[in-house]
């Protein structure tokens, strides 16, 4: 390549392609590297489901990361009853994901759809005070979000589960 036109056509051609970040920052890379005691129920169900892969290549994307303590809460036997139907899970995950990367500058009370059509209801009280259909939004290692290089990372307390 002796065109740095030619090398900036064929590195925009790679990421309009979903290729994964060069540097192992996505979302994915992220979220493997976190403190695993906090996210690795979480991990474990993107791979489970195939989002991981999604989740480490396209973007942009907000991703509200339930975390382990979130998954603890829901009825005994639901993760493995989730983890056995990839494609439930995959539902169930979806409601986590929002396109773009959405800073939370951003985030205003109202209704954010979701990447599966869905749509949640956040609050914001305050700069500490964010709720995402109930789930509260909360800091961990001293920052609100995590900025990945295709994405947006918020950790919340519960499970975002489909509406009736």
């Amino acid at each position: 390549m002796n065109s740095p036109v030619a090398f900036l056509s064929l590195l925009l051609a790679t990421a309009c392609l979903g290729a994964p970040a060069p540097d192992g920052n996505s979302v994915m890379d992220l979220l493997l590297r976190a403190r695993q005691d906090r996210v690795s129920t979480l991990v474990q169900a993107l791979q489970t489901s195939g989002l991981a892969d999604t989740l480490q290549k396209d973007g942009p994307f907000t991703l509200f990361a339930p975390v382990n303590d979130a998954f603890k809460s829901l009825p005994e036997g639901a993760v493995a009853k989730m983890s056995a139907n990839p494609a439930d899970l995959k539902k169930l995950l979806l409601r986590h994901v929002f396109k773009g990367s959405i800073a939370v500058s951003d985030l205003k009370t109202g209704d954010l759809a979701n990447i599966d059509g869905g749509v949640s209801k956040v609050v914001v009280s305050g700069p500490d005070n964010i709720t995402i259909d109930g789930a509260k939004v909360y800091t961990m290692m001293n920052t609100t979000s995590t900025t990945a290089t295709n994405g947006v990372i918020y950790y919340i307390d519960k499970v975002i589960l489909p509406t009736a």
